[in-house]
């Protein structure tokens, strides 16, 4: 079955034309450069001078660099999948540096990323911890948690005087005018240069209006043009008070990785179905493996770009071949000096309307995500109080003043709270969930809405998908009316019914001879054209094409006067 998106321009595994791949590759290390904002913010919070900055932010930019190469290959992900430094990490980062200095807070970081490519190997075994609802309410919240910070940029709010700027809401309203007209309406190419082109409008009227700062621009024109990047190589130690935050930062940032892939996933293929848990394991241990280099040079963690995932679906172009192009546009600019100085003075407006165009593609994923799977009450509270406690993280945040030191930074971020209620509150309610169901089916008294009600609740309650349902009650139903009409089952039908996260199966028992699925082809002009007979043999044979194009597995058996026919479905 074709499996490419129509609405991509390059899908994956297609190669774009070169100009395309370096203007694309462009926009993604301008977008991701915007993210070094983090390194820098924890440089001035813990007193870097000079060239211990410039050195702690080269390092990340490398770092980034890095794991965008390798999340596109074979060795990661194999996705157009760019990294940036965690945010997640800032608050745990500075508090470690401050009580035992950049040594003890990148010695933490390197465990808390070794251990992370341990859990990575493990992921496939806890794919059933981590259902789409439990990864949707994670995408859905990446976005959420941007709204404030980008709001904030785009009115120019200070918190000083407390009063918006009209200078920054008229420079951000034009970069994402700019940005959404040209993913909507753009032709041709104009599509793929859609963020580029309105992060340049921005930064151009900003210019015009005064809100780049002239000492700014001093700096850059300062800058060296080449230089090669000299990462610090601190004597590492690890600071125990910071260590079990940064693990459970390190189990977050792993959980929106998880979601992240699973998005990109989805996004790459037309009749997505189930999670790839292998490229989930990949993508989550390359992304340990360039935290570890990062740690291990003097830097920080990483994670993934949702923004960039956010450019990836405005754009329509997931092309892997964009994905080392950026990442070796990133190692570059960590050589030139001077671009990276330009980046980084990038206005707040354009900042914050880039922060909101993302933020509205990522909830929109979320939600997809979420609704990939029939909901019942059990599902739905799991989404429903997950969001709840993440946006209380923003809404009331003095509800978590009280928490004790060593775990308050886990309630800065409503990403975290919302992934960790979302997987506390899945295993809690799967208890009394079980995974097998019956139903005895007499087609003389009972009507198929009767089976169709079976299916949908049990569906429900196992958060199957509808695609695979669907399929399931199709099967049965013309497997039962089969069976009927050639008076093999004697009496009723008993349907076992039973679901992992990987298999549907469905059991006809029945008394009676074992039913023999035909695999013969339908003859089209005899079902027309024949006498009673024959069209009553086609349509038999009708339904069983039907049951054998609807299952995966059709396997009939018989023992005695007890017959069965499993119906085998991969979920």
């Amino acid at each position: 079955m074709h499996d490419r998106p129509q609405n991509l321009l390059y899908a994956l595994d297609e190669r774009p034309p070169a100009r395309v791949t370096a203007v694309l590759a462009m926009q993604h290390m301008v977008l991701g450069l915007m993210m070094i904002m983090y390194p820098v913010i924890i440089a001035a919070e813990i007193g870097m001078d000079g060239a211990a900055a410039s050195g702690f932010i080269t390092t990340a930019i490398l770092a980034v660099g890095l794991g965008t190469i390798l999340q596109a290959s074979s060795f990661g992900s194999g996705f157009l999948a760019v990294s940036l430094p965690n945010p997640l990490l800032v608050p745990v980062f500075i508090a470690a540096a401050r009580s035992g200095g950049v040594g003890a807070a990148c010695g933490t970081v390197a465990v808390s990323a070794a251990m992370q490519l341990g859990l990575a190997k493990l992921l496939p075994r806890l794919r059933s911890y981590l259902p789409p609802e439990v990864c949707g309410v994670s995408v859905l919240m990446l976005g959420v948690s941007m709204v404030r910070g980008a709001g904030e940029r785009v009115v120019g709010y200070s918190p000083a005087t407390q009063t918006v700027d009209a200078r920054a809401m008229a420079v951000a309203g034009v970069t994402l005018a700019v940005i959404v007209g040209l993913s909507i309406w753009g032709k041709g190419r104009t599509r793929l240069y859609a963020m580029l082109l309105g992060c340049a409008a921005g930064y151009g009227l900003a210019m015009g209006v005064g809100l780049v700062d002239d000492h700014g621009l001093a700096r850059v024109a300062e800058a060296p043009l080449l230089a090669l990047p000299v990462p610090s190589f601190p004597s590492l130690s690890i600071n125990v008070e910071a260590l079990l935050p940064m693990i459970v930062v390190m189990l977050i940032s792993v959980m929106d990785g998880v979601g992240c892939i699973i998005t990109l996933d989805k996004m790459n293929r037309a009749h997505w179905s189930r999670t790839d848990m292998p490229k989930v394991s990949r993508g989550v241990f390359v992304e340990g493996v360039a935290s570890l280099t990062s740690a291990l040079s003097g830097g920080v963690s990483v994670g993934f770009s949702s923004a960039n995932i956010g450019l990836e679906f405005a754009s329509g172009v997931t092309s892997r071949v964009v994905g080392f192009a950026a990442g070796g546009a990133l190692v570059a600019a960590a050589f030139v000096p001077k671009i990276t100085a330009a980046l980084i003075l990038m206005p707040a407006p354009v900042i914050g309307a880039v922060l909101i165009y993302t933020s509205a593609c990522l909830i929109t994923a979320g939600m997809d995500l979420i609704m990939s799977r029939l909901l019942n009450d059990r599902r739905a509270m799991v989404v429903g109080l997950s969001v709840i406690l993440g946006v209380s993280v923003t809404a009331l945040p003095s509800l978590y003043d009280g928490a004790p030191g060593w775990i308050a930074p886990l309630f800065h971020s409503e990403v975290t709270v919302s992934a960790l209620a979302a997987l506390l509150f899945n295993v809690l309610f799967r208890i009394g969930l079980t995974v097998r169901a019956s139903l005895t089916y007499d087609a003389r008294t009972m009507r198929s809405s009767d089976l169709h009600d079976f299916f949908d609740r049990q569906g429900r309650a196992w958060g199957a998908r509808r695609e695979v349902m669907a399929r399931a009650v199709l099967a049965t139903l013309e497997a039962i009316e089969i069976m009927s009409f050639e008076g093999v089952a004697q009496g009723p039908v008993q349907i076992e019914a039973s679901f992992d996260e990987l298999n549907l199966d469905i059991l006809l028992r029945y008394r009676g001879a074992a039913l023999v699925v035909p695999n013969e082809a339908v003859d089209v002009a005899a079902l027309l054209d024949g006498d009673d007979g024959s069209v009553n043999h086609h349509m038999r044979l009708v339904a069983a094409r039907l049951i054998a194009r609807s299952a995966d597995r059709v396997v009939p058996s018989s023992k005695g006067a007890e017959s069965q026919l499993l119906l085998h479905f991969a979920h």
